[in-house]
């Protein structure tokens, strides 16, 4: 494009040149072509730009991260005169569109159309435009171009993906294994009920059951499952917008959900604990469990105004009893480290996954009892969540 222009820019100078100084038909002739033909092929690239037509459609708008949607779109000319240099560019930060034309531009005939079924896939989760973010349209000569941005565009909800690891980089068991069995003779009461058996103690009926019944029922006893790992994630604001923002919070939700999952899968009970208008702590420790974290993670706005810090000194108490703490944040203080440092001081270990680009050099790898394992904005979280055997 630049070389046409400086061609049609020194025919033009030249030709004027010619006029001014020698003058007759031949050259009038040169003159008002080279003059015309520039404006005549920016009327032209006007025209296209109104004329043109996009078409796209997308199978389902609400889906899950990764998942692949057919998607169709279509480049057509629908008038009587041929469509020269047409250029489609896609949101590809968030969106990826698999199969595209390898080629880069395209000239459409009077009628003729492009048409590919292909399918996308959204690579973060949350709400965002995906498709076809503009086409660019060159003139005839190769002197201009116009950005045609689709008015229509689509806009997808992204759910989250709950990814699964085989083995996590938070080497929790040695902690479960050494908490469990310092509790392995302790049994408490559930609240089934069975029929009351010589040997029963008293204290164990169920009195109201019995009366019903009119025989003695005893409630049944089994092995204390109190929550294990304890997992607190940080949906405060992280002050970014825009595609930085949609990217950090996929990062925090994948990386909550994985290490959830991950846990339930191995019968290991989480209590999870976030705030959203207020502290709230869920266990997790079946699959209704994890589909319920999962709702809450889906459906975070990340305006919580209660931080990872915060929300540890609100909570004092229920860290007693928990082997190992999780912290999944996308801010790291002094405060948070100190007060990190003073519970893993106490015996409970604590792993901070924090979900940035803050230089943490000298804070990755404090001690046995305290760590923290960094996730930045272009790396994928199993990549660094998922510890190779």
């Amino acid at each position: 494009m630049i070389i046409n222009r400086i061609i049609i820019i020194v025919l033009m100078i030249t030709t004027a040149l010619l006029s001014s100084i020698h003058g007759g038909t031949i050259t009038y002739s040169l003159f008002y072509l080279t003059w015309g033909l520039p404006v005549l092929s920016l009327l032209y690239l006007l025209y296209v730009f109104v004329r043109f037509k996009i078409y796209q459609k997308l199978d389902k708008v609400t889906f899950v991260k990764g998942e692949e949607v057919p998607y169709t779109f279509t480049l057509a000319n629908e008038d009587i005169i041929t469509y020269t240099g047409v250029n489609v560019t896609f949101f590809d930060r968030l969106s990826k569109v698999s199969e595209v034309p390898s080629e880069k531009s395209y000239s459409l005939t009077p009628g003729q159309s492009y048409s590919w079924n292909t399918h996308l896939c959204a690579k973060y989760k949350g709400e965002y435009t995906i498709g076809i973010e503009k086409a660019e349209i060159t003139d005839f000569l190769h002197l201009f171009k116009m950005t045609y941005r689709f008015p229509k565009t689509i806009l997808v909800k992204v759910l989250p993906r709950i990814p699964y690891y085989e083995h996590l980089v938070i080497e929790a068991e040695e902690y479960i294994e050494s908490h469990s069995a310092s509790r392995k003779d302790e049994v408490f009461p559930d609240v089934e009920l069975r029929k009351f058996v010589s040997g029963d103690g008293i204290r164990a009926v169920n009195w109201k059951a019995s009366a019903r019944a009119g025989e003695l029922f005893t409630r049944k006893y089994m092995d204390e499952a109190t929550p294990e790992v304890f997992l607190l994630t940080d949906f405060s604001s992280s002050g970014l917008n825009g595609e930085a923002k949609i990217i950090l919070e996929d990062k925090i939700v994948e990386a909550s959900l994985g290490i959830a999952h991950y846990f339930e899968q191995k019968n290991i009970t989480v209590k999870a604990s976030y705030f959203h208008g207020g502290v709230k702590h869920m266990s997790i420790f079946s699959k209704q469990g994890m589909d319920a974290f999962y709702e809450v993670c889906a459906g975070a706005p990340f305006n919580a105004t209660v931080n990872a810090e915060k929300l540890l000194t609100a909570i004092p108490g229920m860290l007693e009893a928990m082997s190992q703490i999780i912290i999944v944040t996308h801010a790291i203080s002094d405060e948070l480290m100190l007060k990190s440092a003073e519970i893993a001081k106490k015996g409970h270990p604590v792993d901070i996954i924090y979900v940035g680009d803050e230089d943490l050099s000298g804070k990755l790898s404090v001690n046995d009892k305290f760590r923290v394992t960094q996730i930045t904005s272009e790396q994928e979280v199993g990549d660094v969540l998922n510890r190779k055997a």
